[in-house]
């Protein structure tokens, strides 16, 4: 039974670091740990004292810390309506062995868990820092998921850092989280993971900030493949990860300097089925039908990448997904996101602004900055489902943007072919453009990796290659021609649709 009105112990390992207040945010987004005096935990919470700094903790019913203590084990929530209000302390783990979990939020599948908060926390040192799960979510037959559904889940006024994997984990078939006001600084991997089957979260006035940069350490990463030891560099996570999760919203979060980029959407392909059969997911759903909207994003080669799997070469991974095309050291599965809206965001310094791979995304009201003209708004196509599946993509609304990027006249562009695209009112440099093609963009070798190189297990490393990630880089604009899609052209109609700067909307073209 539950001690301490609600808050039991089991030991763990110990270890102290202080962590300080911390204020960020700018451009609309704030996320902070609120400036001291913070307001007094609730009536009827209990303390947990500092004498249990150096145990795990069980909160069962509303509880705070003592802000002079660093808790060095962790905290399990397990019950409805239980707060853990951390008070400003610090909970930092002991960053040997596998890590663990800061705080978990965790039930069974069989209890619906509402109306816990966790607020006012620093976690650092842990694998995950927080995560949100339902224990034993890998048995969940299709179609009984969402029965003992969460909801009312609220992470709040808070800061982790420092994790060796993704800073917040919102785990499979967990609905009703919502994340805000926390930042997110430093996770090894991505900063915030929506995991498959997940649905209805909410991330929104975060600061998730220089995420995702432990898979792309100098020393690479060393595995075996066939038989053979690997080393791999890869590019790194986002700061976001939409993984086969769906109606989320992800709004007013500043999201800035990530490795790989800013939030990429996509249907994991069920990777390492065989070989890690024990934390193998099954992925029904595709990473459909989410919001984000008024972020500011920036960095990174793609600020939102639809589809982030779609035209990558998944060889590696060991996929259930059933392959449309192989051959030697290459397999593609198709991805899935679909029905999602890119809106109102400010994107500056990205490579690729928007990058999208897959069917009916709405692009809308969006800004793009940036000072070189090798920087593109959005581009639109998928290299390898659309020839050898004939299956280019379609329905993309492409509305009301406005780019200034430096130097690119015509930042709009399409590749592979597409088909029926809407593009109307958009802006570069102060004139309404249209929409044209663009050249193959640079692809890696396989998905997350850069460079690989076979290794001596019994030899010395191999050393660092160059790891600079080739772009398209700057192109010509569109030509003003007849029929054409330059950006001084008057409206015109193409293919039946009238189009702002009398642009070309192809159906096709492979």
């Amino acid at each position: 039974m539950a001690a301490n009105g609600g808050v039991r112990t089991g030991a763990m390992a110990v270890a102290v670091l202080a962590a300080n207040l911390l204020v960020l945010g700018t451009g609309g987004a704030r996320a902070s740990v609120p400036a001291s005096p913070l307001p007094p935990p609730g009536p009827g919470s209990v303390l947990v004292p500092c004498s249990q700094a150096t145990v795990r903790v069980q909160v069962t019913a509303p509880s705070h810390l003592d802000p002079s203590c660093t808790y060095s084990a962790g905290f399990d929530v397990t019950a409805s309506n239980a707060t853990l209000d951390c008070q400003g302390a610090a909970i930092v783990g002991s960053g040997g062995g596998s890590f663990g979990v800061g705080i978990e939020v965790r039930a069974p599948i069989t209890d619906a868990l509402h109306g816990v908060r966790i607020r006012n926390c620093r976690v650092s040192g842990f694998g995950n820092s927080m995560r949100v799960t339902r224990a034993g979510f890998r048995t969940l037959a299709a179609g009984v998921e969402y029965e003992h559904a969460f909801s009312d889940i609220v992470i709040e006024d808070s800061e982790v850092s420092g994790s060796r994997g993704v800073g917040i984990y919102v785990d499979g078939y967990v609905t009703g989280v919502t994340i805000q006001r926390v930042a997110v600084h430093g996770a090894g991997s991505s900063g915030v993971y929506l995991e498959t089957g997940s649905k209805d979260n909410v991330v929104r006035d975060s600061e998730i900030v220089g995420n995702g940069f432990r898979e792309n350490a100098a020393q690479g990463t060393v595995t075996t493949v066939g038989g053979l030891t690997v080393r791999y560099w890869g590019p790194g996570r986002e700061g976001i990860s939409v993984d086969s999760s769906r109606g989320n919203l992800i709004l007013g979060n500043r999201i800035e300097g990530n490795s790989a980029g800013g939030i990429f959407l996509y249907k994991n392909c069920g990777e390492y089925h065989l070989s890690r059969a024990d934390s193998w997911i099954e992925r029904r759903y595709g990473a459909n039908g989410n919001l984000i909207e008024g972020n500011t994003i920036s960095g990174g080669l793609h600020g939102v990448w639809v589809g982030a799997r779609m035209g990558e070469n998944t060889w590696p991974m060991e996929c259930s997904a059933p392959s449309y095309l192989e051959g030697p050291l290459e397999r593609y599965v198709l991805d899935e996101a679909t029905d999602n809206v890119v809106r109102g965001n400010a994107f500056s310094g990205s490579t690729y602004g928007v990058h999208v791979e897959d069917d009916r995304t709405t692009v809308e009201g969006n800004t793009f900055a940036g000072s070189d003209a090798g920087q593109w708004a959005v581009v639109i196509g998928t290299r390898v489902r659309t020839p050898v599946l004939d299956l280019p993509v379609r329905g993309t609304v492409l509305r009301a943007n406005a780019s200034t990027i430096t130097g690119n006249a015509t930042p709009y562009r399409w590749v592979h072919g597409e088909v029926d695209t809407t593009v109307e009112a958009n802006v570069a440099l102060g004139r309404v453009v249209g929409f044209c093609a663009v050249p193959e963009l640079p692809h890696n070798p396989m998905v997350m990796m850069i460079r690989f190189a076979v290794e001596d297990p019994n030899g010395p490393a191999t050393p660092t290659p160059d790891l600079s990630v080739p772009t398209l880089g700057p192109q010509p604009a569109c030509a003003a021609s007849a029929g054409g899609v330059g950006p001084t052209d008057p409206p015109g109609t193409v293919g039946g649709s009238a189009v702002p700067g009398g642009a070309v909307v192809p159906t096709f073209t492979g």
